[in-house]
């Protein structure tokens, strides 16, 4: 990344790098009012697209390429790594179905706790 820096500094600069890159994304809510749709449909769609071309690039292609490297798996090397993206993406299902349900039971935890703790201080 930059030659005579040492390997520390040059994680400390990365991880400074991103960061001010995410609060600058971020800080678009302060410009943008949240009646502009188009501008929030195209916000979300570039970062659907940047998504999938980050897991392309760094996950999906390396493992393709470990798989036809092993030899182990002949012209299907794909195979793996299309099973585990579809467990993957069927987790994913999965968490989005059972999140509502676990937040109303957390919700009925939390709001069971506040009116046991409030019937104690009145005692």
């Amino acid at each position: 990344m930059f030659p005579g820096l040492s390997p520390l500094v040059q994680a400390l600069l990365g991880t400074l790098f991103t960061w001010a890159l995410t609060a600058a994304g971020a800080a678009l809510v302060f410009i943008f009012s949240s009646r502009q749709k188009r501008i929030l449909d195209g916000s979300l769609g570039f970062a659907a697209g940047v998504m999938l071309a980050a897991s392309y690039w760094s996950l999906l292609a390396p493992a393709i390429e470990m798989a036809e490297e092993s030899g182990k798996y002949g012209d299907f090397a794909f195979l793996p790594v299309a099973v585990g993206f579809a467990l993957g993406a069927l987790f994913v299902y999965l968490a989005d179905l059972m999140m509502p349900a676990l937040v109303s039971v957390w919700m009925i935890f939390l709001f069971a706790d506040h009116m046991q703790r409030s019937q104690y201080s009145q005692i």
